[in-house]
Formats: structure tokens, C-alpha cells, sequence
């Protein structure tokens, strides 16, 4: 309990206080100060003490005094001093009813802000919940400030981010296995194609790869040197041969023999005359000289001519001419795409041709030596055969590569004719330098601190979820107690009107109350200063009177709902102010049975009558109730005692003849006139 003011000095009105005389504060002081004596500066003092705020104390500092301010108080038996800008000890359990309490929790002048919500409901919920609804703020802040932090590093990060790529996506990229190696070879196909573009005419009207063709030998080859002839006398070759030799024709023999056979006429010799019928050598000539003879002869004799056709020189002049443009081909074609043939070597395919010729031509010579013997291939033919034989598998191959880079070449010929090919191309290798980019030292640890302020941003935000849900469940009953205790209290001053709806918000994420004011059952928003004109709400529908009545019921409302109420100390500074006489009365009555549950009621008012009311209605007034004067003494302001009932009756003299003077005989100043006629009929 607040038991004297012991010393005030360089505060408001308060130059230089001591205490003097018997001013000990009791259960329920009543102190009496005309305006302007310092009574709102007495509630700043006591909000100072309560909240240990200094700036209570230091905006009030009296104005040209050279000294500090400083206070001397004595609560419980305990010294309490303000000195050096300071409280050496507060007293939270002091409750305040005053225009600042006003102003900061109820409404302001015409309008109801948000701020008013939030403070209101501060004063609400308790000791708990403005513990959690701090700690929301606070989460709410913190996660403001993580928000500007968040978009600092996200533009850190965001600049790196390629067009077309969401940042989420961006962040979930994985590294790409051998990017560098990637980028290179994308790199060569755009500027490949690049070239192709600048070069497209010549392109188009490049050929295609040819592939080789290798030739080969008569199919009757080995036929024809296997052929026998069944008519012919065993040995008739061999006897016209001797006959040649024995002779020295030379290699005119056989023809000449061939053409004397012809003369022989009616079996008798061209050259003697005589008959030939017995004679051996002429049927041997016969026999190797018949038509299936000279025909077999035809064709060994012919045989070498088409070996030289077939497998000669000549032979492979197409394949050479395909090997050699193929060569210059893959030189032209390398510069837009990858074009690799296999390796062919035309003169190991030349020598191989010219072994197999070779070992054919000795073939056919043994054959035209002995037309009517059979000539089998020898193991050096069939060794030049199967050399040849394996460089079709090489052409083989040759060709497959052929075919290959002819397809490449088509794809070429087509991509150059599209620019939006080139454009994919250029997106892919973008988006690959964007992947390694990516992972690069820098951007990496960008993401990732980017990556950590979210996470850090999103547990703040779980945090705050929590304890959101914490309060909600703290108020969900909390507020509709308080609407039902304020709603009684306005009842009590016969107000014609409630509030409903009450609940709380997050209005710009931070808790605060909302409610209605409801008229002739009809709930009216509360509105702002950006109400339209013209809509009803408070401004429009609360008179002055009512809103000290809504503000007065407020506060009640949260003493009501005090568990600790045993150790407040409640303070009102003139409570009834714009009230008329029949809520003055009830808020006299609701102040008298605050005091029994209080652990002290302190009363500040210019009105001696409510003071008196209020001493006048105590039971044990002689022990539990102290009046006080606060007044004038030189240039400070001081408290004395005061005696109630002097005051209250000299003041109803004084002003009835006042009035009387000026009822009979026009005496007095009219405004001082009016000033009481309006004091009597607030009264």
C-alpha cells in the first residue's frame, strides 16, 4: 500500500514537495485538486513506479528547473526513489484509470485505432497471454526482419537463376556428371552449326558419302578351268605337240597344222598324195583339232582377257575415285558435324587385287597349256583369294560408316534449313553453364544461405503457429468473460447500448481485440479515421458520456477478472468525467465495493461532492478513509489534509449566492455564472 508521498521535487507542478503533517495515505484516499494542480502528474509518477519507464518522470520535468527530478515514496514500509533518471525498486501492482489509460487502451478522441485494440487487449488477457502475445510480436518481428534478410538473399541468389527456371526448381538441381565435358562438345554443336548457317547454299548442294564397291572375279572362273573333252584321243594333244616339236614349227605350229588339215581331201595328203586312213597322226590331228576342241580353246584363250576385265586395274578406278571424294567429303562435313569413316587403304586393296590377278593369269596360262586337262587352284590362289575376300569385310564396315555419316549429313542439310534448331541448342548449353554456374563456390553457398534463411524463416513461423494456438486457446473463453463483465457494468450505468462480437485478430499479424457496438440490436463496426463520412459507428453513435462509460466499464471489467486484486493498488483520476448524476452515483458505488477488494483505492478529483459521496459511504471512514488537498504554496504545489465536509459545504454556499445575486439583482460575471449553473446541474 501506498502510505506517503514523501518528497517530490522538479516534477510538473511539483517544484520543491516535502511532506508536512498528517498526510499518510489509508485504505481509500480521496485527494482534492482544482485543475491544473497536478493530479495527472501524480498518475504519471505512479506509472512510472509501476513500469519503472523514466520517461513518465523526464517528459514531465518542471520547465526552467536547473535540478534533476526526483521522487520519495513509502510503500509497505519500504522506501521507494526515483533519483539519477531512475527507480531504485518498481511496484507493478499499480492500476491506473486516467485520460492516458484512455487514450492508449479504450479510443481517442472520436476514433477507436488499431493500436487501442492491441493495448486493450494487452490489459485483457493477463499476465499469460501478453506474455504469448509478445512473444508473438516479437516472432512477428523477427520474422519481418527474416523477410527483408530472405529477399536480400534471394536477389543474391535470384540473379543467377536462368530465365525460364522457377527459383524452387533452380535450388533442387542436382550437379551434372562430367558438365565440363558436356558443355564442350554442346558447344562445338552450336558452333558447328553456326558455321552450317553461314555456309547454307554450299551445304545443300554437297553431295552424299558413296560407298565402295568391290569387284570380282568370273563366276565361271574355276569352271572353265576344270573343263575336260570326252571325244578327244588320250594322247592326241600330246602327239600334235611332239609333232610341233619334232618339227620346230614354234608357236605357229598349231595353226598351221589346224589349217593343212583342212586340204586333206578324199582321205589323201595335200603334199605326197598319198592315202591317209591308216595313219595315227592324222586322227590325232583330227581329234584335237575338232569344232568342241577349238571351242574349249576359244574359251581358255578368252579366260585371261576377262580375269584383266574383271579384276584389273581398271577395276578399281571406281573404288579409288569413292575412297578419295569420301576423304575430301569427311574434310567439308567435319566443320558442322561429327563425320568419322572407318580407315581403308586403296593400295594394300590394290596390291591384294594384283597378288589374285596374278596367281589367275598363271591359272589360265596352265589351262591354255593343256586345254583338256583339268587345272586345279593351287594354296597360293586360295591365299590371294581370301586376302581379297577379307577386304569385304573392311568394306563392309566402310560402308556401314558410310551410311551412318550420310545420315548425319541429311540431318545437317535439314537443321541448317531451321533456325529454331539452333535456338534449342543454344538454350541447352545455356542451361548446362547455368547447372555448372550452379554449383560454382560462390552460388552454391548463396543457395545455401538462402536456403538456411528460409528454413530458419520457416521455424519462426511454426514457432509463432504454436503459440498462436497456445493463446487462442488461453482467450477463447477469456474475452467472452469480459464481454459479459463490461456489458454489466454498462447495464449498471443505464447505457443504451453493448458491445458484442468480441474476439480476438492478428491484424497485421500480431494479436489485438475486436468488437461491435451494438444499438437497438443492431451491431455497428467500431470504424477509424478512414470511415466514410456518413456511416454509422463510434464517432457517430457514442456521446461523450457513453464513451467515459465504455472506458470506465473497461477498466472494471479487467479489475473484475484480477486474480491478484488483494494486491493492487487502483488509482482513478476523476472517473466520472462527462457522466451525468445517475452514472456518477454508480460509479461512486462501484469504487466503494472496489475498496474492499483492493488493496487500496486512491481517488483524484476536482469534485469535493463525489469525494465526499465516496467518504460519506464508507462504513469505517474514521480509519479507512484519508483526505488530501493538493494546492498552491508559492511556486510549488503541495498535500495537506483536507477536511471533506468543510469544503463540500462551503462550496454549496459560496455558489448559491452566487447565483442568488444574480437571480435579484443582475450581479456577477455571467460566465462565472454559467460555469456553476453548469457545475449544479452535472451534480
Amino acid at each position: 500500500m501506498l502510505e506517503k508521498i514523501v518528497q517530490i521535487k522538479n516534477i510538473g507542478r511539483f517544484r520543491d514537495y516535502a511532506a508536512k503533517g498528517d498526510v499518510t495515505f489509508r485504505k481509500l484516499t480521496l485527494v482534492y485538486a482544482e485543475n491544473g494542480r497536478g493530479k495527472t502528474t501524480l498518475c504519471a509518477i505512479l506509472r512510472s513506479l509501476q513500469s519503472g519507464q523514466a520517461e513518465f518522470i523526464a517528459e514531465r520535468k518542471t520547465l526552467g528547473a536547473a535540478d534533476a527530478a526526483s521522487v520519495h515514496l513509502r510503500l509497505n514500509s519500504a522506501s521507494y526513489q526515483f533519483t539519477n533518471g531512475a527507480w531504485t525498486v518498481t511496484h507493478p501492482h499499480v492500476l491506473i484509470f486516467d485520460p492516458v489509460f484512455v487514450n492508449e487502451n479504450v479510443y481517442s478522441g472520436d476514433y477507436v485505432e488499431h493500436e487501442h485494440k492491441k493495448n486493450l487487449y494487452r490489459v485483457i488477457v493477463g499476465n499469460e497471454g501478453v506474455g504469448l502475445a509478445r512473444e508473438i510480436e516479437e516472432l512477428d518481428r523477427q520474422i519481418r526482419e527474416a523477410n527483408g534478410d530472405l529477399r536480400i538473399k534471394k536477389d543474391a541468389v535470384s540473379r543467377y537463376v536462368p530465365a525460364g527456371t522457377t527459383l524452387d526448381d533452380y535450388l533442387q538441381w542436382q550437379p551434372v556428371a562430367d558438365v565440363d565435358t558436356q558443355i564442350a562438345l554442346k558447344t562445338q554443336e552450336v558452333n558447328d552449326r553456326q558455321r552450317a548457317a553461314a555456309k547454307f547454299g554450299e551445304i545443300q548442294a554437297k553431295g552424299l558419302f558413296i560407298k565402295v564397291q568391290l569387284p570380282s572375279l568370273p563366276s565361271d572362273f574355276s569352271t572353265v578351268l576344270g573343263k575336260q573333252l570326252t571325244d578327244v584321243v588320250a594322247d592326241a594333244e600330246t602327239r600334235v605337240r611332239q609333232q610341233i616339236a619334232q618339227h620346230r614349227m614354234g608357236d605357229q605350229g598349231e595353226s598351221w597344222l589346224s589349217q593343212g588339215l583342212g586340204y586333206v581331201k578324199d582321205e589323201r595328203c595335200p603334199f605326197c598324195g598319198q592315202g591317209v586312213q591308216a595313219n595315227e597322226l592324222i586322227a590325232a590331228y583330227r581329234s584335237h583339232f575338232s569344232a568342241a576342241y577349238r571351242e574349249l580353246k576359244q574359251e581358255i584363250a578368252q579366260l585371261t582377257q576377262r580375269v584383266n576385265n574383271a579384276i584389273g586395274e581398271a577395276s578399281l578406278g571406281s573404288a579409288q575415285q569413292a575412297i578419295a571424294g569420301n576423304a575430301a567429303l569427311v574434310e567439308f562435313w567435319r566443320q558442322f558435324t561429327a563425320v568419322v569413316l572407318p580407315e581403308i587403304f586403296f593400295p594394300d586393296m590394290q596390291q591384294r587385287y594384283a597378288t589374285l590377278r596374278d596367281r589367275c593369269l598363271a591359272l589360265a596360262r596352265r589351262k591354255q597349256d593343256s586345254p583338256t586337262e583339268t587345272v586345279t587352284p593351287d594354296a597360293e590362289f586360295a591365299a590371294a583369294l581370301a586376302e581379297v575376300n577379307a577386304l569385304r569385310t573392311v568394306v563392309a564396315l566402310y560402308n556401314a560408316g558410310v551410311d551412318a555419316a550420310n545420315l548425319r549429313v541429311n540431318e545437317q542439310k535439314i537443321a541448317v534449313r531451321s533456325e529454331g534448331d539452333i535456338t534449342a541448342l543454344r538454350n541447352d548449353l545455356a542451361q548446362l553453364e547455368a547447372r555448372r554456374k550452379r554449383f560454382e563456390l560462390e552460388v552454391a553457398g548463396a543457395c545455401q544461405v538462402y536456403q538456411d534463411t528460409l528454413s530458419a524463416k520457416g521455424a519462426l513461423e511454426e514457432r509463432k503457429e504454436r503459440v498462436r494456438e497456445q493463446l487462442d486457446r488461453h482467450c477463447r473463453d477469456l474475452l467472452r468473460t469480459y464481454e459479459r463483465s463490461i456489458n454489466e457494468y454498462l447495464d449498471q450505468f443505464n447505457a443504451g447500448f453493448r458491445i458484442t462480437n468480441t474476439r480476438h485478430v492478428y491484424t497485421g499479424g500480431t494479436p489485438s481485440s475486436q468488437y461491435q457496438i451494438e444499438i437497438n440490436s443492431t451491431a455497428l463496426d467500431l470504424g477509424d479515421a478512414r470511415t466514410p463520412a456518413g456511416t454509422p459507428c463510434f464517432k457517430t453513435s457514442l456521446s461523450s458520456g457513453d464513451r467515459s462509460a465504455l472506458a470506465l466499464a473497461f477498466y472494471l471489467a479487467v479489475l473484475k477478472q484480477d486474480a491478484d486484486i488483494g494486491r493492487r493498488i487502483v488509482v482513478f483520476d476523476d472517473p466520472f468525467t462527462s457522466l451525468d448524476r445517475c452514472r456518477r452515483t454508480c460509479t461512486q458505488q462501484l469504487i466503494q465495493r472496489l475498496s474492499d477488494s483492493a488493496q487500496q483505492v486512491i481517488v483524484l478529483s476536482h469534485d469535493p461532492l463525489f469525494l465526499k459521496l465516496l467518504s460519506d459511504e464508507c462504513p469505517s471512514a474514521t480509519t479507512n478513509v484519508k483526505t488530501l488537498q493538493m494546492s498552491k504554496a508559492g511556486d510549488t504545489t503541495v498535500i495537506g489534509e483536507w477536511d471533506v465536509q468543510a469544503e463540500a459545504q462551503s462550496s454549496y454556499i459560496k455558489d448559491f449566492s452566487t447565483l442568488l445575486g444574480f437571480y435579484r439583482e443582475r450581479k456577477g460575471d455571467p460566465r462565472a455564472i454559467a460555469s456553476v449553473l453548469s457545475q449544479w446541474f452535472a451534480k
